[in-house]
Parts: structure tokens; C-alpha cells; sequence
């Protein structure tokens, strides 16, 4: 796989969508599976699943009816968790923290999006429409987050419209650490995620976390932790697991729709 600058991308990372619905598609493969626990990206701890090399794919693990998690994933589980998905790789970015917090706020280039659908057996698109809205409760959109929105810990909300639900599904994104070498995004679900008359997920089950890291002048992590809490359906995690690839194949500046896909 070949990798180039972020800076050079036109278009932005939005991790909080690979969370949206994925009852249609089949399981993931026992490849995928992990054994243990998720570790998150810390000062002390190397992450689990380690970090992809640059060029290669990113590493996958996932959890069914996940417990706890470390107190440094950001997610405090209730009960123990449907679905749990992590993902984990390294990009190239010259510029700065700035420059990764503006494309990950520019919500509406997410529009058009692609991911391999695995009941379709093809690529298809999973945003159909996305913007930045100015509280949970309007749909009144407004201009993409800047840089400094993004990495100012205030909560800030977007609508989505995923391919495999119905209708506009509002978010929150909040930055709860930001420094020049890194950023954590915290994200959940403010709307019910419906498919007709049928709610997949309740508000807040949805949730959602990405650490990007600095490793040196110009080499990055990426760990993103997807969390779905509960469903009245049955969360599939190859769904999951290609919704993650897509964003991640963008922020690297790989075609998202590149072949092979992550989880066939």
C-alpha cells in the first residue's frame, strides 16, 4: 500500500460514522478476533492491537461483551458491551496538530464516502450526507469546524446520513486532550439510529474514541476504539471493522475504496 502526506488530501477524517448501523452484513473472520483487553495509546503502555507499519494495513482487534476497559479508553461501560472494535496504524503527516484537527472537522467532505459492503459484495457509498449543525436538537447546518473549534474541548455536534439507516443521525465530537504532538476525539450518538420503524441504537450507544499521536517529525499513530454499547440487532463486526478502514484509508491518503478491503 502506498501512503502519502495528509496535507495533500482534499478531503477530511470523520471516525464518528464508523459506528452507524451494520446489521446486513456477515461476521468477522476468527482472524480478527483479539485476546485480551484493548490498550489504549498511553506514555507508559505500547497500544494492543499494535500499531500497523506505514504502507502496510492498519491492525484490528475486536471483543464481544467487553466488561471493562482501561480507564484511558475514555468509555465507561455500564454493562458489558455488545461490540467492540480496535484499529490501529501509522501515517505520514508533515504539517501540525492544526492541520489534522481541520480535516478531521471538516464534516461535510465525508459526503460520498465509500466502504466494501460485505452483503453487497462491493464497494458502495456510506455517507450520503453529512454537515456541521449549530446545537443536538436543529438541523440547521452551519460551516465545517475549524482547527481551533476542534481542539478547544468544547462540544460540538454534526448530522450524518449513513446509507444503512434512516434519516439524519445527530453526534457530539469533543476534544478531551490536545497538546501539539497529540489529540483524543470522544464521540456518541445524541439521535436514535433507526432503519425504518425499527431502532438500532438508543442515544449513547454508539460510542466512539481516536488517539492520533506523535511518533516523530513526520510519522503518526492512529488508534480508533469503537464502542457499541447495545443493539436490538445483532452488531456486525466485519461492517464495523470497514467502516473504521474507510476513514483510515482517508486520513492516510489512501483511496478509501482501494483493494483488497480490511475485512472481506
Amino acid at each position: 500500500m502506498q501512503t502519502r502526506c495528509l496535507g495533500s488530501i482534499a478531503m477530511s477524517v470523520r471516525f464518528c460514522v464508523l459506528l452507524v448501523p451494520a446489521a446486513l452484513c456477515w461476521l468477522v473472520s476468527p482472524a480478527l478476533q483479539a485476546a485480551s483487553t484493548p490498550v489504549c495509546p498511553s506514555s507508559v503502555d505500547a497500544p494492543y492491537p499494535s500499531l500497523g507499519e506505514l504502507g502496510n494495513s492498519p491492525s484490528v482487534a475486536s471483543w464481544v461483551d467487553l466488561s471493562v476497559l482501561p480507564k484511558n479508553c475514555h468509555v465507561e461501560l455500564q454493562a458489558p458491551a455488545a461490540l467492540t472494535i480496535a484499529l490501529a496504524g501509522r501515517f505520514t503527516e508533515t504539517g501540525s496538530i492544526d492541520d489534522i484537527a481541520i480535516r478531521l472537522g471538516a464534516i461535510s467532505t465525508t459526503k460520498g464516502l465509500p466502504y466494501w459492503s460485505v452483503t453487497d459484495e462491493d464497494w458502495r457509498e456510506l455517507v450520503t450526507d453529512a454537515f456541521a449543525v449549530v446545537s443536538p436538537d436543529t438541523n440547521s447546518a452551519r460551516s465545517d469546524f475549524t482547527a481551533q473549534e476542534m481542539l478547544s474541548g468544547q462540544t460540538l455536534y454534526f448530522s450524518q446520513n449513513d446509507s444503512r439507516s434512516w434519516g439524519s443521525n445527530v453526534y457530539s465530537i469533543k476534544a478531551i486532550d490536545s497538546s501539539p504532538d497529540k489529540l483524543v476525539l470522544q464521540s456518541n450518538n445524541i439521535s436514535s439510529i433507526r432503519l425504518g420503524p425499527v431502532t438500532l441504537f438508543k442515544p449513547d450507544e454508539v460510542r466512539s474514541v481516536l488517539f492520533i499521536n506523535r511518533i516523530d517529525d513526520t510519522t503518526w499513530s492512529y488508534f480508533s476504539l469503537a464502542v457499541i454499547t447495545h443493539s436490538s440487532l445483532a452488531a456486525r463486526k466485519k461492517s464495523l471493522v470497514n467502516r473504521q478502514a474507510a476513514f483510515y484509508r482517508l486520513l492516510i491518503g489512501q483511496a478509501p475504496d482501494q483493494n483488497p478491503p480490511l475485512a472481506p
